[in-house]
Parts: structure tokens; sequence; C-alpha cells
């Protein structure tokens, strides 16, 4: 009998066997990008950096200086070089999350108070409980525990990413309210800058430069649909701007810098890579921990394994969710077990463990879904002005070619393009063009309107990945520049990664037709974001949407309180998942369920679009010219739904 026989390590080994095929063209796709493949590798160095530097300094004040952001940067750098090299899925971005943060924190409380437990011994405790975590990862990996993840919806992954961009946005508020009070711990600003006025100073000007780095960057992200500049400037703003602004903002931030004391603008607090040295003798000290603790890292270890066996898992599949459309499968099982060894490293050298992360893993899909299609564009705009006067069809067969060398899904609808203008479409045809979110106008210029026939498509590869993790590690030997970055701007960022990270969020898109005016949902329904709009009641979206709100409230409030009954949100989330597959469809019926939250596991018979649309509530989608009454089932629901 062999191991794959059982269902013992089976997951691991598909997992491996459905990658090693698309390895070698992993690198490939990347090194055919050439240049471009530095738009999306500089993108995700900040939203990997950033986040890194600012969690470090809350480390520092909740150790007492034992965790910095050297740590952070060590752990983010080589964990996410492991993951692009050898990683199943090398879209997912890792580093060291919120979470892990403020479990840190409780346990160095905890540490603190234990007189048998002293400061020299706390990082080889967390080893202790990494290296616990690490045995549980292994073998929740190696049972097969990952064909679970199916099940985790978008009701409980898009809750999920909204609670991440909200905690992004409450840390950004925080950090902000700090700026007008006098700081302590390790640190701390001292001397004049704690005097009122220079505190209203430092908090006023930090305002300004949060806010003007938040609106700068959500406005130069889309410079590329801009009507001013040259097209290479638009895209090179939109590709380079954001990073560009994160130095700007803070060499701004100096201006006030004449004539004011030490500490204004206050700056972030980052230790110098070459002065940290104690960290490095862990696994060391590892046994002069007394047995009663090793065992009791038990519990922050399963707490560890609960947030990220999901967390990890959810960042993964968010970040290859349908609506990419990637050709190469995913390895939620090697990816986990992988992590396991990362986790193992991670304690042993003192470092915090990371896993996926949000809002990153899907930022970085969309960076690269960008970079497929203007590449794509650009090469296909290309073949049609060099063969403008020659015959319509002839410069379409000659597009649908070049996009066939360029593994692009654009040739087939240029295919369907080419059949419908013919005059004989097929039915392979039809379907492709009822795919795009906008549909061509019967002949639609080559060149200008060529975008309106490209699908959504991802330049699946490693390179980046392992780009941004380098240039990671390459922010460890320039600390001592780094820390000039005044902690306004950090924050600044953390809204903007916030903000960044919610188009595309279906429960987002739910969140803004509730307070959309009724009379224009058609411009929602033209630019294909609500398509449910015409087959479910409002009313039921309505219902669904609050549910799932306060699904969201009650995570919030756990995952925030202060205490250390706060350390149990992980729990909180995974209970989501049963309360998906069996309450929910208590509630709503299967095809409401199908339209908002499309679960694997539910088999929903095809329902025909005009009979659907016919079911939506009246008074709703009058302006949409629809007609008919609620279906019978989900106005039934409605009754056992929240209000």
């Amino acid at each position: 009998m062999r191991w794959s026989d059982l269902r013992l390590h089976s997951g691991i080994l598909e997992d491996l066997q459905g990658r090693a095929p698309w390895y070698k063209d992993d690198w490939r796709q990347g090194l055919n990008c050439g240049y471009r493949i530095l738009a999306p590798s500089a993108y995700i160095l900040f939203t990997s950096a950033i986040p890194a530097i600012a969690f470090g300094e809350q480390l520092v004040r909740y150790t007492d200086g034992q965790v910095s952001t050297v740590q952070v940067l060590t752990a983010t750098a080589m964990c996410g070089v492991i993951q692009a090299v050898v990683g199943g899925q090398p879209l997912l971005i890792v580093g060291v999350a919120e979470p892990i943060v403020l479990l840190y924190k409780f346990m160095f409380d905890f540490a603190s108070n234990r007189p048998s437990l002293p400061p020299n011994l706390f990082l080889p405790w967390c080893a202790w409980a990494c290296t616990w975590t690490a045995c549980m990862l292994w073998a929740t990996a190696a049972s097969g525990a990952c064909r679970y993840i199916y099940k985790f919806t978008r009701f409980s992954g898009e809750l999920f990413g909204m609670l991440i961009a909200t905690l992004f946005l409450q840390q950004a508020v925080q950090g902000l309210k700090e700026g007008f009070h006098i700081t302590s711990g390790t640190g701390a600003v001292t001397g004049a800058a704690n005097d009122f006025q220079w505190r209203l100073v430092n908090g006023l000007w930090g305002l300004i430069l949060a806010l003007g780095l938040l609106w700068s960057a959500l406005t130069v992200r889309k410079a590329r649909f801009w009507l001013y500049f040259k097209g290479w400037a638009r895209s090179l703003l939109a590709d380079y701007g954001v990073p560009l602004l994160v130095v700007i903002w803070s060499a701004v931030g100096y201006c006030i810098y004449r004539g004011t004391p030490d500490g204004v603008p206050r700056q972030a607090i980052i230790y110098n890579t070459w002065d940290v040295k104690d960290n490095w003798t862990v696994a060391r000290d590892m046994g002069a921990v007394p047995g009663a603790y090793i065992a009791g890292a038990l519990v922050p270890a399963l707490i560890i394994t609960v947030l990220f066996y999901f967390d990890h898992s959810v960042s993964s599949q968010l970040a290859q969710t349908p609506d990419f459309n990637l050709r190469k499968p995913s390895a939620y099982n090697w990816d986990l077990f992988l992590l396991g060894f990362m986790t193992f490293a991670c304690g042993i050298l003192g470092i915090p463990p990371v896993n996926g992360v949000l809002p990153q893993a899907p930022m970085h899909t969309r960076a690269l879904a960008t970079l497929k299609v203007q590449r794509v564009k650009t090469q296909l705009q290309q073949v049609a002005q060099r063969h403008e006067k020659e015959p319509r069809s002839e410069v379409l067969a000659k597009m649908v070619e070049r996009a066939k060398q360029l593994e692009s899904r654009a040739a087939n609808t240029l295919q369907a393009v080419a059949d419908r203008e013919s005059g004989c479409p097929t039915n392979g045809s039809l379907q492709a063009l009822e795919l795009l979110p906008m549909k061509p106008s019967h002949h639609f210029d080559l060149v200008r309107d060529l975008e309106q026939v490209l699908p959504q498509e991802v330049q699946e590869q490693r390179l980046s990945n392992l780009i941004q993790s380098l240039l990671v590690a390459v922010c460890l030997p320039l600390t001592p520049l780094l820390k000039f970055c005044p902690v306004a701007v950090l924050w600044g960022y953390f809204a903007y990664m916030a903000l960044d990270s919610l188009p595309g969020n279906q429960f987002w898109q739910r969140l803004l037709l509730l307070a959309t005016d009724k009379r224009q949902y058609y411009k929602l329904l033209r630019e294909g974001q609500v398509p449910f709009v015409e087959t479910v009641p409002f009313r039921v979206i309505a219902a669904f949407t609050m549910l799932q709100f306060l699904g969201l409230a009650a995570v919030y409030v756990v995952s925030s309180w202060t205490g250390i009954v706060g350390v149990i949100f992980p729990v909180m989330i995974m209970a989501l998942v049963p309360i998906r597959q069996y309450i929910m469809p208590c509630l709503f019926s299967r095809h409401t369920l199908h339209a908002l939250d499309a679960a694997e596991y539910e088999a929903v018979p095809p329902v025909d679009q005009q009979e659907a649309s016919t079911k939506a509530a009246p008074l709703e989608l009058a302006e949409l010219g629809v007609s008919g009454t609620p279906s019978q089932q989900d106005q039934g629901n409605m009754e056992a739904a929240p209000p």
C-alpha cells in the first residue's frame, strides 16, 4: 500500500503534482514581462515594508524593545523569498499580520507577571509556541484538512477582508491620535516635544501628511484613466506614483523641521539593524524555559494555528478568486505545510511568525492583472496599427494569432468579434462575449476600443514576489535612513491600503448599493459591478448584507477587545463557516445564495435569466424596466431573516 492510498499526505502530494508542471512556466512568465514586472513588485514592496515598519514600532512598545522592526522585516523578507521560490501559490504575499502583533502583546503581558519567566526567556518561550504551532500545521496539512477550504465562501472570506481593512483604518486613526498625546515607554519622545503647543503642531501636521498621502495616492492610482499627459506618462504615474508619493510626503514632513524640538515631527521607532544581536541566540536558550511554560505554550500555539489555517487559506483564496480567471491550480495543503516550516524557522530565530496577509495578497493579484491586460493591450494595438490598411477581417485574424502567442484569453473574445462581424457567430463566440462586463459595438475601433474585449487575466509568475521580498531585505541595512520617515506617513499609507483593498469586494459593493439612489442602479449594471441586482430582490440583498454586517461587527468587537478575551477572535471567524453552511440556507433560498455567495458544495440548477429577472422586487427595480413580484421562497424566508 502506498502513502497516497491513505488520506494522510495525499493532499500535499496532489498539490505538488499539480504545481510541478507549471514551475518552469512561472519563471518564464515573469521574465517575459521584462522591466514591466518592476511595477507590481514596487507596489507590493511598499504594501509589505510599510506595515512591517508600523507593526515593528508597535512591537517595540508592546514587548519593551525585545521585538522590533528589524525582526519583522527579517521575517517578511526571509519567508517571502521562500514562498516565492518553493511556495505552491506564488501570488500569495506573506508577512507579519496585526493579529500576531496583538498575540505577542498578550503573551508579553502574561510573561511580565511571572517571576519564573524572566524577560530574557520571553523570546525562547515564543519559540516554543512557534514550534508547537509548526507541529499542528504539519498535522493539519498532512490530514488533508485543507479540503474543507472550499467551504470558505464569499460570506466569510470577504467579511474577513473587510475586518482587516477596518483594523487598518482603526490603526491609522489611533496612530494619528497618538500624535497629539505624550508618549511613554521604549522610544518615547522627551523634552520640549511633549509641551502642549508642540504636541498640537505635531498632531495637526501629522493629519496633513496622512490625509495628503491618502488623497494623492488614491488619485494617482487612477492616472491611467486621466485625460491629461501622454499615455506613457499616465502609465508611469499609475505604476510608480504611489511609492514615489511616500517618499515625497516623507520629505514634505520635514518642512517644519527647522526651529522645532527633537521629536517634531515624530519619527518611526526603528532600531539600527547592526545593533540588534540578542535575538539570534534564541534556539540556544529554549532549554532554559521551565517545563510548565513549555507545555503552556500550547495555548497560544493552538490560537495561532487556528488563525493561520483560516488567514493563510483565505488570503490565498482571495488572491485566486474565480473573478481573476487564473489558469494554474491552487496548492492549499502544500502552502500550509510549508507555512509550518516557516513558523518553526521564525521561532528559533527569535522573529515573529508570518502567514498569508490581507489586503496585500489580492492587491498583488490585481496589480498583476493590470500588468497582463496592459501588456496584451499594447501588443494587440501595435498589430492593429501595423496592419491598419489591410481588410478588417485579416487584421482581426492577426490579432487573434498574436493573442494566442501571448497565451491570452483575448484570443477567444477577438475570435468571437470576428465571427459576429462575419455574420456566422457560434455558441462559443456568443458565450465569450457574454462574459465581458461591457459589450463591444458591432464595429468597434480595433485600437481605441480594444479594452472592451480584453477579459480579466493575471500574469501568473513568481518573479514579482521574489523581487519585492529581496527589496524588503534591502531595507534592513537602510534602517538608519528609514527611521527618518514621519510616522504619520505610515498611518496615511495604512488608510490607503484599507481603501484600496475594497474594490472587488462584493460585501463592500452591496453596502454601497444600499446607499445608492435606485434611479442610478442602471449605471452600476452598465459597469458590470452588481449583476445580482437583476436576479435577487432588493429586500433580500439588504437582509443578506445586514446579516453579514452584524457578523463583521461581532468579530470586530471581539478582535478589538483590550483584554485577553481578544485573542479568541480567530475562533469566531472560523465559526462563520458552519453558520454559512447550516443556518443561512434556512434563511435564504438556494438561488439567492448562489447569486450572492456561491459555494462549490451547493448544487444549484440553472435559472433562466428572464425568469429570474421577473422575480426581482418591482418597486426597487422599476427604473430598470423589470416587473414582477419577489419569489415566494425568498418572501417566506424574509420573515426569518434580519430586518
